[in-house]
């Protein structure tokens, strides 16, 4: 079908959907065009504006009609799943204030199976039904008519009024029964979908006959009933119905107290043992190996002139749960940080996620008020398993099975608004947070979907502008906002993840019954099994198999020392080539061209990539001198410098302090002094975020030839220092910031360590450097 066609269709479908089509409010009109475009036949051929000038051009021509089968067109395929559908009428009894939504399964599998869905929530009245329930895309509860249910005030979730048509996914005939509170009699209407839809051309021609019932119809004397029969599902398997009863369950948050509103489930036969084997029970998860707990929220200070540019709080709260049998100690913290006033603890150091929505920002490294304004406070809760099976019977004995099945039935982070669910995240398919594809991408201590339950709350009457539900309930719409959150609770998994690294790193020593290698002391292992091959006269058979070994890692590690520094620090470096060839680009399309500027920025680029040659020459051990080295590393470095107005200083370069010579790699070196320049920059900078306007981020490289077991190079700033044992970051593919490799400074240990030195970090104090540098301090300590 070509284009035309295809508009043509649309914009017909769309104006039969409007109530009146003379008198069209914009609202309804959105609605309508917003529903139509969800629609799989829709979405990829036309955009929003070309069918709204379609629709004005109809309009003003003719009016329009829809033929009946629009009806199955919308119900039958705008919902994705039966859960989905049993989903929007729970919602539907949510916005009603009921207490007690029931869903009763009567006779499946033969020719009188029934799904019932009742509610004692307040009911409808004659005109409700006839003016609303019955009126396709009514702005009864969207925009400025969003109601706040009297009884529990809940904001209401219907926003599009095409969540009836979802049972047209269940079912082929539906009863509806219904008694408003007040009322006395209660109403009754049946829809037999195939027969409605044959009984007339047009959509606007249908009538379904509404009946008065008893008023003994429901229980409390209110509610709703939704009787379900020839269903479309004729033959319900054991897994179909326990998925479905499992999705069911999930509608509630079950990490959340929720005293006012309660789904129960059963079937009327033999099949209701099927639906007891479905896990509800949240005791495995108190039983975690591991979890954390946070929460994000806009932080009101009273003396603020900036709110929208003042940090957001971020409080948070993880735990270490060991089976005792393996003698490892818990840790049980409390909610991060308790303080009544904002300090950097509580601060979310976010990095530049945001870089990833558009590349021309230059954002906060820390979170902020501005950041979360249409998504309000978002909180969650992470419990991580490891399904070891030693370790699954230390904590839960002979229930091992039970317990990998409920994680494999709940794996994923699901996402909840006032508690109710919102799909499909968190469904077997989904991985919204891209748990699995981290873990293979991004080698380290990562938790994978398949070991992980989650949930994420979200107030819905704070997050309704900046999170849009898609119209047929699969999801938010992917748009700014919503990238935004998805980076934030990303980031928020990472911290998780940084902060069990330590634990994993016991649990892992434990099952695997060795200790890690913090440090590279491969020499020191293979001195240390000589000596024990002399204690048992194993000496002469087995040493020179070691000697071998000992060859073939000094090569495997020197070829990957080599290739990797460089690799890290190429990186840098066309990061900052890039970033002038831009700044020239624009200065040339400028109406006056500054010569001198474009000189000035083409010889910066020479510079750079003069630099940048002792990198790309063969690393061979040359006879060099301290000096050449740093100076090379600043160079290298100098427009980064003046782009983040970092002050750098060298007591070394300018001669105030004493040079030395040593042999080594010279690239290697350059590589690591620049590659810790580089996390000096990056912490300084984000040091200043949290300072006052007068704080200048500032780097110094000098020596020291007296205070070690040889001469050393030092590095400090005057950042935010080291926030966890520097033996942590030394480890390979350990780092605290966001979006870094964590290979720098395990690099930079190897380095040393080919040339016989070492890598520590002195206390600042301790050193004869100015006071100013507090944050970060380094030494490379060469051989005598």
């Amino acid at each position: 079908m070509n284009k035309t066609k295809i508009l043509d269709r649309a914009a017909n479908a769309t104006i039969a959907l409007i109530s009146d089509p003379l008198k069209i409010k914009e609202e309804e009109l959105d609605g309508s065009i917003d529903l139509i475009l969800q629609h799989k036949e829709f979405n990829s051929q036309i955009n929003k504006t070309e069918l709204l000038a379609s629709i004005q051009t109809k309009l003003k021509s003719s009016s329009f009609k829809a033929k009946s089968h629009i009806l199955s067109l919308l119900g039958n395929e705008l919902i994705g799943s039966d859960s989905l559908a049993i989903f929007e009428l729970v919602k539907n009894s949510y916005d009603a204030d009921a207490e007690k939504v029931s869903i009763s399964f009567i006779d499946l599998n033969t020719q009188n199976q029934k799904i019932i869905i009742e509610d004692d929530g307040q009911g409808m009245t004659y005109d409700k039904i006839k003016n609303i329930w019955l009126t396709i895309g009514t702005d009864f509860k969207r925009g400025r008519n969003r109601k706040i249910s009297e009884i529990f005030e809940r904001v209401s979730f219907g926003n599009k009024g095409v969540g009836r048509l979802a049972i047209h996914k269940l079912a082929k005939v539906v009863t509806l029964e219904t008694q408003a509170v007040g009322e006395k009699i209660a109403h009754q209407l049946t829809i037999d979908w195939q027969e409605l839809i044959e009984s007339k051309e047009y959509i606007q021609e249908l009538e379904v006959e509404i009946l008065e019932l008893e008023a003994d119809t429901f229980e409390k004397g209110y509610g709703t009933r939704i009787i379900l029969s020839n269903l479309t599902t004729e033959k319900w398997t054991k897994k179909a119905l326990k998925d479905l009863v499992r999705k069911i369950e999930n509608i509630k948050n079950p990490f959340a107290e929720f005293k006012d509103f309660d789904v129960e489930i059963s079937c009327n036969d033999f099949h209701q043992e099927w639906i007891e084997e479905v896990k509800t029970s949240t005791e495995i998860l108190k039983d975690s190996l591991y979890s954390f707990e946070f929460e994000i929220s806009q932080w009101h200070k009273k003396d603020s002139k900036d709110f929208e540019n003042d940090f957001a709080e971020f409080r948070w709260r993880y735990d270490f749960n060991p089976p005792k049998q393996t003698g490892i100690e818990p840790n049980d913290e409390n909610f991060k940080p308790n303080a009544n006033k904002l300090t950097n603890e509580n601060i979310f150091h976010i990095g530049e996620i945001f870089k990833q929505i558009d590349d021309s920002l230059k954002p906060s490294k820390y979170l902020r008020n501005k950041d979360i304004k249409d998504l309000g406070t978002i909180k969650g809760k992470f419990f991580v398993f490891n399904q070891n099976s030693a370790l699954l019977r230390m904590r839960f004995g002979g229930q091992i099975n039970g317990v990998k099945n409920y994680i494999r039935d709940n794996n994923g982070v699901k996402i909840y608004r006032d508690n109710i669910r919102v799909y499909n995240y968190g469904e077997p398919f989904d991985d919204w947070l891209s748990l699995d594809l981290d873990k293979i991408q991004r080698a380290g201590d990562h938790f994978g979907k398949k070991v992980t339950i989650g949930a994420i709350e979200l107030d819905l009457n704070d997050s309704l502008i900046g999170l849009k539900e898609k119209t047929n309930r699969e999801g938010f719409i992917e748009d700014e906002s919503y990238k935004r959150f998805q980076l934030i609770v990303k980031e928020v998994f990472r911290f998780f993840e940084s902060e069990a690294s330590d634990d994993k790193e016991k649990i892992d020593e434990f099952i695997d019954s060795t200790k890690p290698v913090k440090k590279v002391g491969f020499g020191e292992t293979i001195k240390e099994l000589e000596e024990k091959l002399r204690e048992k006269d194993l000496e002469k058979e087995l040493t020179p198999y070691l000697k071998r070994i000992d060859k073939d890692y000094v090569e495997m590690r020197d070829i990957m020392v080599n290739s990797g520094m460089t690799g890290l620090n190429l990186g840098v470096a066309f990061h900052e080539v890039e970033r002038e060839m831009k700044f020239i680009n624009i200065d040339l399309i400028q109406d006056e061209v500054d010569i001198e500027e474009v000189k000035s920025r083409v010889q910066n680029l020479m510079h750079i990539l003069d630099n940048l040659s002792p990198i790309l020459r063969q690393n061979k051990s040359v006879a060099t001198n301290a000096k050449y080295i740093v100076e090379k590393a600043k160079n290298i470095n100098n427009n980064r410098f003046g782009f983040h107005e970092v002050i750098f200083s060298s007591p070394l370069i300018s001669g105030e302090s004493d040079n030395f010579k040593f042999k080594g790699p010279t690239g290697l070196l350059i590589s690591s002094i620049s590659n810790i320049i580089d996390n000096s920059i990056y912490w300084t900078t984000s040091a200043r975020e949290l300072n006052d306007d007068k704080f200048k981020p500032g780097i110094i490289i000098t020596t020291d030839l007296h205070s070690f077991d040889g001469p050393a190079i030092i590095i400090a700033d005057n950042g935010n220092g080291f926030s966890v044992d520097p033996e942590f970051l030394i480890q390979p593919f350990k780092t605290k910031r966001e979006g870094g490799m964590g290979l720098g400074l395990y690099f930079t240990d190897l380095v040393m360590n080919m040339l016989g030195g070492k890598l520590i970090f002195p206390d600042n104090q301790d050193l004869e450097i100015p006071k100013v540098y507090v944050g970060a301090c380094i030494a490379l300590v060469f051989p005598k």
